[in-house]
């Protein structure tokens, strides 16, 4: 799921720049009362890095099952290395990785679930590359296609994939499917024309659900997403990302009118068409499965925490690969979410860090836990938990090419605000007026 920003960074980056600014006019010493991060509920609780032969860690992971996977990680790393590691997660981790690192006192590492938020700290020159660490061009070999890139920023190395998540997923019940003699497509094309058989048979092919409080619309964004990489490929994805290419421009037209519109919009496609889209949450969307409201629901991974208590995926409920849009030529990429380790001291022991979880085997103690995809394309498949993840690790090992999620990347103003709410008002209108949405989104990329 979609992390809930609201990027109140940027504006505690302007304030400690202003602070900055005040300590380089004065006597060039920093005044440990002045510490932004003192003014942040539980930054004080963060530890501090830099201490040779031991690391410190802060991470977003709050869960059992994230958490055991991470510890049983870096228990394995220490045992190997020698190199002790204190870590801390939180559901602050925004405010307080920003409070440490902006205020002079920051962790070792930290594990961005957003890229944004580091390429502001890089921009920032808070972050140390490590690109001297790792031979990246190996990685690159040994990576799913995107992901070392990721981690560039500014021409040089600083983030480390280290934990995937898979959002290009289609839900669906077997017993339903097998009821009807449904096959899985295996391309776009073919996943239209089924959905169009079952409407004929009677059925709903989909459900969708986009509320989400304050984040409402994200859904509709992933979706987007997915389409994008499949119609316009990598390249274009990421001159999207970087404003380079436009919302009202042919390319997001194209995605939006021909491939997201026919299903949102379609007569009878949708469970409650676009008043149940936009009233439905995207947790309870998925149980239309099981009410036989609908035959297929786009969620990724973490959808199956949402399910009936007691629902085994593989039996109960299962998925297929959101497949490519074959007409486009573009392949089979995956639409992944994760976490990149980076670098926020000078410390000796974070080269070793970054040397070590640059192998697919530092994984094998995490993915026995499960909650965890490998970013390495030659993983060991057998070392996942159950055959769920199994499934989704062979997914992402075979896609021709992998992209983190747009509006994560994106600035928040657009990412986690305008991309959001046009969607919505775009929902509200039915599928009219594409021009507004559209325009209001590029209106409101910051300078």
């Amino acid at each position: 799921m979609k992390t809930v920003r609201t990027r109140w960074w940027r504006m505690l980056a302007a304030m400690t720049a202003l602070a900055l600014v005040a300590v380089a006019c004065g006597n060039g010493e920093t005044d440990p009362a002045d510490d932004p991060a003192d003014d942040v509920e539980g930054a004080e609780d963060i530890p501090v890095g830099g201490e040779e032969g031991s690391l410190t860690v802060l991470h977003a992971l709050t869960g059992d099952t994230d958490t055991a996977g991470l510890r049983a990680a870096f228990e394995q790393f220490t045992a190997d290395t020698g190199i002790t590691i204190e870590e801390t997660g939180t559901g602050d981790f925004e405010q307080l990785a920003v409070a440490r690192v902006q205020g002079g006192n920051p962790p070792d590492i930290l594990l961005h679930p957003q890229p944004g938020l580091m390429r502001d700290l890089v921009d920032q020159g808070l972050a140390f590359p490590q690109g001297d660490a790792l031979d990246l061009d190996q990685l690159r070999g040994e990576m799913v296609d995107g992901l070392v890139d990721l981690g560039v920023w500014n021409d040089e190395f600083y983030g480390l994939m280290v934990r995937l998540s898979i959002k290009s997923l289609v839900w669906y019940v077997p017993e339903q499917w097998e009821a009807n003699g449904y096959e899985i497509p295996e391309t776009w094309e073919e996943m239209f024309a089924l959905s169009e058989q079952m409407i004929a048979d009677g059925n709903t092919p989909w459900c969708i659900g986009v509320e989400s409080a304050d984040a409402t619309g994200w859904v509709a964004t992933d979706w987007i997403e997915d389409i994008m990489l499949r119609l316009h490929g990598g390249e274009v994805y990421d001159q999207w990302i970087e404003n380079e290419v436009a919302f009202d421009s042919p390319e997001v037209r194209q995605a939006v009118e021909e491939y997201m519109d026919p299903i949102w919009f379609g007569d009878d496609m949708v469970f409650g068409g676009p008043p149940n889209i936009l009233q439905t949450s995207f947790g309870d969307s998925v149980l239309g499965l099981f009410e036989n409201n609908c035959m297929m629901h786009r969620q990724a991974s973490f959808i199956a925490g949402f399910m009936p208590e007691g629902t085994v995926v593989g039996e109960d409920v299962d998925f297929f690969y959101l497949p490519e849009i074959e007409a486009s030529g573009q392949g089979a990429p995956v639409l992944i979410a994760g976490d990149l380790a980076a670098a926020y001291t000078d410390n000796p022991s974070v080269a070793e860090f970054f040397q070590y979880f640059a192998t697919p085997e530092s994984g094998e103690p995490w993915a026995a836990e499960g909650a965890w995809l490998s970013p390495f394309s030659d993983f060991d498949t057998s070392a996942y938990a159950d055959e769920t993840l199994v499934a989704q690790g062979e997914i992402v090992a075979n896609a021709d090419f992998a992209r983190f999620d747009a509006s994560d990347m994106m600035p928040g103003a657009v990412g986690a605000g305008s991309f959001w709410t046009e969607m919505v008002n775009y929902i509200q209108r039915g599928g009219e007026d594409l021009d507004t949405a559209l325009q209001n989104i590029d209106e409101s990329w910051p300078s």
